[in-house]
Order: structure tokens, then sequence, then C-alpha cells
């Protein structure tokens, strides 16, 4: 009999024992392990791998905590890099317009797109990094624009220096460029 009465004393001083551990585990403050990283897969080195308990593991990965640094230098080695990819090209003229696209494993990779007038040159070129557009070269003019996953992140031109504040009008227009500039290319060519 006595032992059911101590029972549930013994329950509550072993809830809040455990309680008390759990407790003294949140207080321990979460540190960053290692550099940045790529969690998730989008090619850029800014996501952190957290210890939340103290014992040196990673417990979790917060993505898109580091912001690049980005500057005219960096910007132009990315371009490059991205026009250096080798690629099949798939080139169609209509009404003087040349509409290309390149493309790796047997077409199901997109690499860029351009849509030019043949006589000026006058046009733009979409580059791709993964599934998405990262930059958008118009021909006509020494403008390039950047992108991070359909967000527009930069401009840069031979004039100045690297821009990364847009009037929402601009923002509008490059965004929808990004958004619909390949699958207008792949629609010309038949694709």
């Amino acid at each position: 009999m006595m032992l059911f009465k101590l029972l549930p004393i013994a329950l509550v001083l072993l809830s809040s024992a455990i309680s008390g551990d759990a407790l003294a585990q949140s207080a321990k403050p979460s540190r960053q392990i290692g550099q940045a990283i790529d969690c998730d897969r989008d090619g850029q080195q800014d996501d952190i791998r957290m210890d939340d308990d103290g014992d040196g593991i990673p417990d979790r990965c917060l993505l898109n905590q580091i912001k690049p640094v980005m500057n005219r230098a960096n910007y132009d080695r990315e371009l490059k890099e991205l026009q250096a990819q080798p690629c099949e090209k798939n080139q169609k003229i209509i009404k003087n317009i040349s509409y290309m696209v390149c493309s790796t494993k047997g077409g199901k990779t997109i690499v860029s797109a351009s849509e030019a007038l043949m006589e000026v040159g006058d046009g733009v070129g979409l580059w791709l990094k993964g599934d998405r557009v990262r930059a958008i070269v118009f021909f006509g003019s020494d403008k390039v624009v950047f992108f991070n996953r359909g967000v527009l992140e930069a401009q840069m031109s031979d004039k100045g220096g690297v821009t990364t504040v847009f009037t929402a009008g601009e923002r509008q227009h490059f965004e929808r460029l990004e958004k619909d500039g390949v699958r207008r290319i792949l629609q010309k060519l038949g694709r």
C-alpha cells in the first residue's frame, strides 16, 4: 500500500529531473560547426550547420544564412564560367531573328538560350545554373543582370560597378524575362 502512495511522488520527481535536464540542454547555446556549406544543393556555399546540444555533431542546417560577397570581379568570373560551358547548339532563324539553345545530355539540360536580331546583334542571352536562369546578357548594351532563384540580385554595366537596388518596375521587367525567356526561345525552336 505504501508503494502505491510513493509511486506518484517518484513519477513527479523523475519528470522534474528529466525536464530539468532538458532545460539544462536548451540553455546550452547553439553554435556553428565548420564553414558555410551547400546543404540545400543550390550550388551556393551559403548554409551553416548548427550543433544544438554541444556534442560537436551538427544537429541541423540553416539555409541561406551567408550572403556571398559579390563584387564586379566575382560576377565577371562567374559569367565567364557560365559562358564557357561546353554544349550542343541548336539554332533557328525566323524573320532575321536568330534563336539558339545550347544544351547537354542530348538536349535535356539547357545551358543557355539566346534571341538576337541578325543585322544589328541586339538581343538577350540567358545563362542557366542548374535549372534556373543565373544571368541575362543584353547584347545591344553593356548590361548584365544576375538572379538568385528567380529573384533579381544584381546588375552590372561597363559604365559602373554593381547595382543591387532596383525600382519595382525594373525588378518586375527583369524577373519576368528570367521566368519566361528560355521557354519563349524553346517554343520558337519547336521544343
